[in-house]
Formats: structure tokens, C-alpha cells, sequence
């Protein structure tokens, strides 16, 4: 009887600590995206794409940049969630059939 709660309890932790990683993750992520400092994402990519510095581009440069980094930041999230929907849906019809052959 000791073994079966000790197994529950590490049971319980794993899952903490797999909600924990989850969280620090999709923190990571969110605060990495260009959406939430599109003006830091354009200074630092600037030089990549203007051979200058950000505090020499034009307002109109400024602006350009802004938006093709934001509009590639919003297509990778889209593909990214695109992914992960089609794996979810795999994964649920994958259990749904070995339900079925289990029963």
C-alpha cells in the first residue's frame, strides 16, 4: 500500500514540474515575440536589413521595417499553431483508435 502512494505522489510532482516547464516556455516565447516591442525588434534587426543603424532610417524605413517584422513574427506564429493544431489532431485520433481496440 506505501508503494502505490508513493508512485501517486511522485505522479503528482512529475505533472507540477511538467506545468511549471510549460509555463516557463510559453513565457519565454510570449516575451520574445516581435509583437510586444516591434520597435526593439527593428533596432536590433536594422542593421540586417538597411546597412545602417535604426536611429538613421527614415520615419517611412522605420515604419516598413516594423511591419515586415511583425507581419513574419504573426506568419511564423500562425504555421507554429498550424503545427501543433495538426499534431493535437493526430494525436487525439491516434488515442480515439487504440481506445477502440483496447475495448
Amino acid at each position: 500500500m506505501k508503494t502505490a502512494f508513493m508512485s501517486s505522489k511522485s505522479r503528482r510532482r512529475g505533472a507540477r514540474i511538467l506545468a511549471l516547464m510549460l509555463a516557463a516556455a510559453f513565457a519565454a516565447s510570449i516575451a520574445g515575440c516581435t509583437a510586444m516591442d516591434p520597435q526593439g525588434a527593428a533596432e536590433q534587426a536594422a542593421p540586417s536589413y538597411y546597412n545602417e543603424p535604426y536611429s538613421q532610417l527614415s520615419p517611412q524605413q522605420k515604419m516598413q521595417l516594423e511591419d515586415h517584422l511583425a507581419n513574419q513574427d504573426n506568419a511564423a506564429w500562425r504555421t507554429t499553431a498550424s503545427v501543433v493544431s495538426s499534431v493535437g489532431t493526430l494525436a487525439g485520433g491516434t488515442g480515439f483508435l487504440i481506445w477502440g481496440i483496447k475495448r
